[in-house]
């Protein structure tokens, strides 16, 4: 999903009931016969993937610091927000289709364990900035999840796994987005792109007045976009593809420091781990940013 197109819609139970149904018809009709053992495990699981991304692109949008306290509780809210419609838009597929994912009585949806976190706490915008950004959009009450919990208890869900984070590299550039959740890599990105040659992709809604809130993830550093990711990962059942960006300076140190720390952070996983170059190979390019804005 577009954080920024899913947000300025107000409407994110539909987006997100929508993208649901997509994906799990996508996982009814696919004929993967070729390989028995994939197409037993998707006909047991109805597993699926909801992805996020343009997280940095919408924050710098809204004047908000990747990172920061509002940025946190943003990503927070939203995880939050996009879990409860998930997982109720799942428990609409069991009861029409009148099936749940193989193994779900064993599960802690059945046992009712998964909802204590947002059964036993309230979960609402800690700063004025967030529940500004939400204002016309339903955030999920504890009494939202006592009812979904009910629900899910009584007739099930009908996907094993809901949701994960991917990169979206390639198709964020196309979708005019950051990628996935992680900081912009610059502000005006450099590809090479084969036989096209250089290619420039200024970051979302990047303007001379909102400049400041673009800093890329070399220098935001990564206990900002761990953190970023620590919030989100609560409201996530599957992996986050998380990267880590350094300058070329980094030593071996300065990663073991920041694996540890993504650990404490209650990570599940790291994706690749980026150093800055002074210049893309193969475009020669090594002006500074504002020159090239």
């Amino acid at each position: 999903m577009n954080i920024a197109k899913a947000m300025d819609g107000k409407n994110l139970a539909g987006s997100i009931e929508t993208a649901i149904r997509a994906l799990s018809a996508v996982s009814d009709m696919s004929y993967i016969n070729s390989v028995p053992s994939i197409a037993q495990g998707n006909a047991k699981t109805h597993a699926i993937g909801l992805g996020q991304m343009n997280l940095h692109g919408y924050l710098a949008r809204e004047r908000v610091y990747y990172g920061s306290e509002e940025g946190l509780d943003f990503t927070n809210i939203y995880f939050y927000t996009v879990v409860f419609h998930a997982l109720r838009a799942s428990n609409l597929l069991a009861i029409e289709k009148n099936e749940t994912f193989e193994g779900f009585a064993d599960s802690k949806y059945a046992s009712g364990e998964f909802f204590d976190k947002y059964t036993d706490q309230e979960w609402v915008p800690a700063t004025e900035r967030v529940r500004e950004l939400f204002t016309g959009i339903d955030i999920p009450t504890q009494d939202d999840w006592r009812a979904l919990k009910a629900s899910i208890m009584e007739h099930g869900i009908y996907n094993q796994n809901l949701q994960a984070v991917p990169p979206t590299g390639s198709i964020s550039y196309i979708n005019n987005s950051t990628s996935s959740i992680h900081p912009v890599a610059a502000k005006i990105e450099i590809r090479k792109e084969g036989k096209i040659g250089r290619v420039y992709y200024p970051a979302p809604y990047l303007t001379n007045d909102n400049l400041e809130y673009y800093q890329d993830a070399y220098e935001i550093g990564y206990e900002k976009v761990i953190d970023t990711y620590a919030v989100a990962t609560q409201h996530v059942d599957q992996g986050l593809s998380l990267t880590l960006f350094f300058k070329d300076t980094a030593t071996t140190r300065d990663i073991n420091k920041a694996q540890i720390y993504a650990w404490r952070k209650g990570i599940k996983t790291l994706y690749y781990i980026r150093l800055r170059q002074m210049a893309l190979e193969g475009t020669e390019v090594e002006g500074c940013v504002s020159c090239a804005l």
